[in-house]
């Protein structure tokens, strides 16, 4: 792809409104405008005075205790979190590390990394302790590139300056754990002060992070307020790191604007909680206003009419609904809240994404770019548990509950406090997950009996994330049996490769065609040009099943001219039926990959099968192509060979382990046919038993019985796939 076709790509799939406030942007850094106005200070150089509106006494002593007889009223009483969390301490769902174990840790110095891994090494917060890699404390933020090799990958450093750790003393503090202590909690918030004066070093290259770290130091801020660890001083040197914090964020949230991502609603929500905590800050109001015009619109811009979002990503989706209901239930104590259709479009978001949460585990797809973010870590349930979230959620759009009650109330229960306690329920139970179309945004899920999978079928109009047309995940009581790869890392010093495996099509569950990706990467976060799937049929056949066909475009130009056609295919009894059709002309290779359950597993190369022994029971894939002209069949797990890496997932950021794929290669004229059928049983087979005209005669046998299927011969003219079960 020529410059001048990648620029046509960039700017028409991106639009003008994005190209000027990135030009202007690049205006005013290059003209040292960005730089003049975050000047790095010293904490001392922040005076009371100058950041106070007049009437405000300025004098520390003064200040705080105006501070503490007009407190504004937060989410729960003042150092008194433990007397709304009655109810939810009774938790069933542990995450690991504990909560004592990771309080423990903080007394050593030491933080959990993405909710998964402990450092190993106390904590230095310009250091990321697993590679060693090391950023620059000494620039202005606004120098520093996006990626240095010598500070390796900025989101890894970024992790504890979010400041977990603080909402973990404030919940270790109501639960009465041992060395959850305000001076703990001191401890830690003048060790991040001390190493990141205000805007000098990449800790505040980023308003988003700067506001995901506030909200949760405001939170422990909370708890430990009427502590005696919190002294006078330390009230003061809270205010001057809040005031920092709006100053850093309202005077380049433009650019999180420019994203059209959940930076924006991560600032809004900075903006709108500062102000409302400090109402004495001169700047407030004006930050008030910014943060609530620019929530309110990117609400109804980023959620789409179906619920699903921009960012096409169940972690950003939940990153976005955390600072949203942070953000608005901020505003409703104020005594302000946004408008009504803002709730709406926040409602319809949660109960899309509890459609795409497993029943079993409240898990979603590893979907997506997933970074790590859990911005409100409020309760015992496991990182990958979307739960807390969209009850929240959805009692703040409707303050009824979604989901019945556990463990994953106590988010709930800490925004909302007695409300939310004495909420009505749907019942005893969670409502019926549905066959769903989310049509704006691509995602359609099909059920079985104790199975579901989702299908991600769609033309984007906003930036894709990842390469995964047409990729399929499928569930199995609780267990992930076709998976995502997740992301791994923004950034692999020298391992271009790694990068990009992870965004590819060969890290999902889709066809590769001629070994070939079909797009063209412009910066790590855009690739050209973007895909264009249809959904070509979705219905549900009753006691039959259900089946989705779709067909994308992705190769439907030069050099390839050939279209994927996928038809996912759910019957009784757990059994599933992909049909990938490669159409066109001329000869072609097709491979399609199948990302598995990391479980033990036994090959038969002769049945071109896979069966798990996975904890739940054995199930089986099996392939074939109708004429046994897969060429290459065979499962790759944990491959790092340059330009060849496969077989890892990463379900925490920063963290890859080894995954079994299974790779089934076909080549020849067009049209290709391959049929992948995965089922319970260690014994599945898949064959072609005749062709009758246009209709050609599949045979499952599973478990010793046979199903039989009937397809539409391969053919770009075919108006179906799946005809019916013979």
């Amino acid at each position: 792809m020529n410059a001048a076709t990648r620029a046509y790509h960039v700017l028409s799939q991106l639009g003008p409104e994005f190209a000027w406030r990135r030009a202007a942007m690049a205006f005013d850094r290059t003209f040292g405008i960005t730089r003049r106005r975050f000047a790095p200070k010293p904490w001392a150089a922040i005076r009371l005075a100058d950041i106070l509106r007049d009437g405000v006494p300025a004098e520390v002593r003064d200040y705080v205790a105006h501070k503490r007889a007009n407190p504004p009223q937060f989410l729960f009483p003042l150092g008194n979190l433990s007397k709304i969390h009655g109810e939810t301490t009774e938790s069933v769902a542990m995450g690991e590390p504990t909560l004592a174990e990771r309080v423990a840790l903080l007394e050593r110095n030491r933080c959990v990394w993405f909710f998964h891994k402990p450092s190993p090494k106390p904590i230095d917060w310009y250091v990321n302790p697993f590679d060693g890699t090391r950023a620059d404390a000494s620039r202005t933020w606004c120098d520093i590139g996006d990626f240095e090799p010598a500070a390796g990958d900025t989101r890894m450093m970024w992790e504890p300056s979010r400041a977990a750790w603080a909402v973990d003393l404030a919940r270790a503090k109501a639960r009465g754990l041992e060395g959850a202590t305000g001076e703990l909690y001191w401890r830690w918030v003048e060790s991040w002060m001390n190493a990141c004066p205000p805007f000098r070093g990449f800790q505040w290259k980023c308003g988003q992070e700067a506001s995901v770290r506030f909200a949760s130091m405001a939170i422990g801020f909370w708890a430990f307020r009427n502590d005696e660890a919190t002294t006078t001083a330390r009230w003061a040197e809270f205010a001057k790191l809040a005031w920092a914090t709006g100053f850093r964020v309202f005077h380049h949230i433009h650019y999180a604007v420019s994203q059209r991502n959940n930076h924006a609603i991560s600032e809004a929500c900075g903006l709108i909680l500062i102000s409302h905590l400090f109402p004495e800050f001169h700047e407030s109001s004006r930050w008030a206003k910014t943060g609530r015009d620019v929530m309110s619109d990117a609400i109804r811009d980023q959620i789409y009419d179906d619920g699903s979002y921009v960012q096409h990503s169940m972690n950003y989706h939940r990153v976005m609904l955390q600072m949203s209901t942070l953000a608005m239930r901020v505003a409703e104590l104020s005594g302000s809240p946004l408008e009504e259709d803002v709730y709406d479009r926040i409602g319809r978001s949660a109960e899309f994404l509890y459609q795409m949460t497993d029943g079993t585990t409240g898990q979603t797809p590893n979907y997506g770019h997933n970074d790590g973010s859990h911005v409100l870590p409020l309760t015992d349930c496991e990182f990958d548990d979307f739960r807390p979230a969209i009850q929240a959620a959805f009692f703040l759009s409707t303050r009824k509950k979604l989901l019945s009650s556990g463990p994953w109330d106590e988010e709930l229960v800490t925004l909302f406090g007695d409300e939310a306690l004495k909420a009505a329920e749907h019942g005893s139970e969670d409502p019926i997950r549905v066959f769903s179309r989310f049509e704006t945004g691509g995602y359609y899920t099909l059920r079985g009996e104790n199975s579901w999978a989702m299908v991600r079928c769609h033309a984007y109009r906003d930036r894709p994330s990842q390469c995964d047309s047409l990729h399929v995940d499928l569930w199995w009581k609780g267990l992930n049996i076709l998976c995502d790869c997740g992301t791994y890392r923004y950034f692999v010093a020298n391992r271009p490769d790694v990068e990009r495996h992870y965004k590819s099509l060969a890290a999902h569950n889709t066809v590769v065609v001629d070994g070939a990706e079909p797009f063209e990467e412009v910066t790590r976060f855009l690739h050209v040009p973007w895909t264009k799937a249809e959904k070509r049929r979705f219905d549900d056949l009753g006691d039959t099943g259900a089946v989705f066909e779709g067909e994308r475009h992705d190769y439907d130009r030069k050099p390839w001219h050939v279209l994927h056609r996928r038809c996912v295919l759910s019957l009784p009894g757990d059994i599933w039926v992909i049909v990938d059709d490669v159409l066109g002309d001329g000869r072609h290779e097709a491979t399609v990959r199948w990302h598995l359950l990391d479980a033990p597993y036994e090959i038969d190369d002769e049945s071109r099968r896979v069966s798990l022994n996975a904890d739940e029971g054995k199930i089986s894939l099996a392939v074939s192509s109708g004429e046994d002209d897969i060429r290459r069949f065979e499962v790759v797990r944990g491959r790092d060979d340059p330009g060849k890496v496969q077989g890892f997932a990463s379900t925490h950021y920063g963290f890859a382990d080894p995954i079994p794929v299974v790779e089934a290669e076909v080549s020849g004229s067009l049209p290709l046919r391959i049929v992948s059928a995965i089922a319970p049983g260690e014994d599945v087979v898949v064959s072609l038993r005749e062709t009758t005209g246009s209709v050609e005669r599949w045979g499952l046998t599973i478990a010793g019985r046979e199903v039989l299927i009937d397809l539409e011969s391969s053919s770009l003219l075919s108006k179906l796939v799946y005809v019916g079960i013979a």
